[in-house]
């Protein structure tokens, strides 16, 4: 809740050990893809995607931990590693771990540590500096969960945009049920790539899930798309 005191506010934070859910997706960038995936989490840890396009046939199998990305090309019978640094490159904005889960369950990237509060009708926001990242976050009145969010790379110019919205309770918990996120890259003025996510599940889990990931013999290794 917000307190009269500007140094305090609590905000309402997904807190889990194992999260699942299922989601429907759609990207537009240097590809355009729809469809659904089931996703599960380990927290700090692990994010596994299982991606299908269409008529619930899995293409591709995405293992994300703190140091790399491992895709199942299924589609095109190959194995694909990045790390992170990798990923960056291609979007031309510093990607972290922490940062995708974050987004992902519609928490704050870094814990708020008494910045300056500027409250509207329906936002608190305030603004932290994080290395060479600039965020501006925006909190529900309402909600007190994260509604709006802008990262800026200072280095990149580039910027990320996420929208929150209509809530619903898991468990005990409060999570986006819409997650709208888009990419600008450096100065342009112009959206570079956008997904938009739908959560049409979503649970909080209470005993550990299993995250299978095997690459089969045949399939080609590459290092990148």
């Amino acid at each position: 809740m917000f307190s009269r005191n500007p140094e305090v506010l609590s905000i309402n934070e997904v807190s889990f050990d194992y999260f699942s859910g299922k989601i429907k997706i759609d990207y537009d960038g240097d590809k355009k893809l729809s469809g659904t995936a089931n996703m599960r989490m380990k927290k700090d840890s692990l994010i596994w995607i299982s991606l299908s396009p269409g008529l619930g046939v899995e293409v591709a199998r995405i293992h994300i931990n703190k140091d790399s990305i491992s895709i199942i090309d299924k589609f095109n019978k190959k194995y694909i590693v990045m790390d992170f640094k990798g990923l960056s490159k291609k979007f031309d904005f510093d990607i972290s771990y922490e940062m995708v889960e974050a987004v992902l369950l519609g928490n704050p990237i870094y814990p708020y540590r008494r910045e300056k509060l500027r409250k509207s009708n329906t936002l608190l926001t305030y603004d932290q500096q994080q290395n060479n990242f600039y965020f501006k976050n925006g909190i529900g009145s309402s909600s007190m969960k994260l509604e709006r969010l802008e990262v800026q790379d200072t280095l990149s110019k580039s910027s990320i945009y996420v929208n929150y919205g209509s809530f619903q309770p898991v468990e005990d918990q409060i999570m986006p049920h819409q997650i709208g996120a888009k990419l600008r890259k450096g100065t342009s003025e112009t959206i570079s790539t956008s997904v938009d996510l739908e959560y049409t599940k979503a649970e909080i889990e209470d005993k550990p899930l299993k995250f299978p990931f095997n690459v089969p013999q045949k399939y080609e290794r590459s290092e990148a798309y």
